[in-house]
Order: structure tokens, then sequence, then C-alpha cells
């Protein structure tokens, strides 16, 4: 398989790197990133992000990741592809609190389910981000994928909605319509033993996604991609998405019985390491626009992912 690019990592060269400066406001009050050591807070404000690609490009990538982990107290997700899968498993071994492996696949590969049974051997916990198919993710040709997975009871991360284009003027077999978020809702109810996340909560489809996730309680979105960025003045909006907050008979089962629709969320980056700071910010920002409880904004930002991971 070939190097990977997340959507962030191909626009990077045409973007100005944003500095670890961001300032996040906390539940306990406002606390700057780039001072923050592991001691800074407690265990219930760890960042989890369940969306972070492991960098090819960088040969001290795993360095340069624990470094801001501990600097900012961060756990990540790390996205694999499988040509660096041992190094990741080793690096998980040696960093637990900073790195949880799960393994990038593609879903049309021909030796697909034997790569997954690899990373599950070396300890990997899911799969993400499934994305770029071939064919609707609900297609049959995709089920034993979710089988094995769901036999193994991972999280699996898909990309939902829009999706970049890696060549300008070359033919390419893709198209986001495959990657709606709707789809997500059969892969749930037939895989119960699945933790199943939206990557860019369906950009721009949110209402589907919100709707998706209401009605499945293994479905959450993460918020990564350019929707914080392009709605960064109208955030409050979201508010119609995820409306039903303390509307007890329009919900199912929630993290720690959170009331709260915004419980669908969990914190994701998809960024560049030197990106995370932001991204950090901009949810904090939704969650000002939108009057998100505190303690909804902690089990969004780690308390989730952490109690599903067992962390």
């Amino acid at each position: 398989m070939g190097a990977r690019i997340s959507r962030r990592g191909f626009l990077r060269g045409a973007a100005t790197a944003i500095p670890l400066v961001a300032v996040v406001e906390a539940a306990t009050g406002r606390l700057s990133l780039d001072k923050l050591s592991p001691n800074a807070v407690t265990p219930s404000d760890r960042i989890v992000d369940i969306h972070l690609h492991f960098d090819e490009n960088n040969p001290n990538f795993i360095r340069d990741l624990v470094t801001l982990a501990e600097r900012i107290n961060l756990t990540a997700c790390l996205l694999t592809p499988y040509a660096h899968r041992a190094q990741v498993a080793d690096a998980a071994k040696q960093y637990p609190k900073q790195i949880v492996p799960f393994g990038f696949v593609d879903l049309d590969a021909p030796d697909v389910l034997t790569q997954i049974k690899d990373f599950h051997a070396l300890g990997y916990r899911g799969l993400g981000e499934l994305e770029f198919v071939k064919k609707p993710y609900t297609d049959v040709s995709y089920l034993p994928v979710y089988e094995l997975a769901s036999e193994y009871s991972w999280i699996v991360t898909f990309h939902t909605g829009i999706v970049l284009r890696r060549s300008f003027d070359q033919p390419e077999d893709v198209a986001s319509y495959r990657m709606r978020a709707f789809h997500l809702e059969e892969i749930a109810r037939r895989f119960p033993r699945l933790t199943v996340i939206g990557a860019h909560c369906g950009n721009p489809e949110y209402e589907w996604a919100a709707e998706v996730a209401r009605w499945n309680p293994n479905v959450f979105f993460d918020l990564s991609g350019s929707t914080l960025t392009k709605m960064s003045g109208r955030l409050a909006e979201f508010k119609n998405f995820f409306w039903w907050s303390g509307q007890g008979e329009w919900k199912t089962q929630t993290p720690a019985n959170d009331p709260s629709a915004f419980i669908k969320l969990v914190f994701g980056s998809d960024s560049g390491l030197d990106g995370i700071a932001q991204v950090v910010k901009q949810y904090r920002a939704l969650f000002n626009a939108c009057d998100v409880p505190a303690s909804t904004q902690q089990m969004i930002m780690g308390g989730t992912l952490a109690s599903i991971l067992r962390l």
C-alpha cells in the first residue's frame, strides 16, 4: 500500500502551520495547551483523539507524538497503515497512555481479512479510517469485514460525507455518496457489538448523521475536517441537528446516561500534530455556542472513548 495522505495533510502544503499555543476552556478553568505537563490535569481531563493518522513521511513521528501527548494529556487512536503495524504495536506497548493502535485497511483489498487478523494479533483495538470505497459501505462484499470486527468488539471509524480528490488530472473511482452517514445505521443495527464512529459528521449531511446517532447507541460522530471552520460563524445551528437534549422518549441509551444530545459526539482531529490544538479550540467554541454542559464536554473530549476502550 502506498503512502496514506489525510485530508488535512493533503492541504497542509498550502496552509500556514498553527502553533501549539491555543487556549482551551476546560471544565475546571482555562488551560494553555502549550504549557501543560502530564500531571497538570486529572485523568478525567484527558483528551482522547479518535482520528489521528500515522504520518509515514515523518521518521520521528512516534517520538513527536509521544512528546506532544505528554505535554497536553492526549491519548491518540493512531490510524496505522498495514506496513507500519509492528512499529505502532511496539510503540503502543511502550506508551499505552499515549497511543491506542487502530488499523487502516482498504475495504476492497483482496487480503483485507488477513490484514485485519494480523492487526488483531498485534493488539490493535479497531479499524479506521475506512474510506475511498468502490461500493457503498453496506455492500454485502464488506459484511465479512464488519463480522470479524464485531467478533473482536472493535471500534470502526468510517469516513462520512464529502471526500477530497487525490488527483485532479487523473480519473478516480471515488464517490462521496458511497460514504454517506446513513449507511452507518444498517451496519450499527446488524452488528450491535461494534462501536461505529462516523468521521466528519456526514459533512454536509449533519442532520442525517445526528439522527442515525440518536437511535443507535453504538454510533458516534467526530467533527474533524472542514465543518468547524466553515460553520465557525454559525455554530449554534448544531442545536438544530442535535435537538433532543432532555427529551428522554426521543433517544436511546447514552454514555453515563448523559441527557445532552451532544453526547453523541467524540473528539477527532484528523490533523497533523501541529494542528490538534486548533481543533480543540474549535470544539470548545462549539460547546460555548451550543451551551453544552461541562460534564458532556468532558465525555466528548475523552470520557466516552476512554470508557469504550477501557483506558
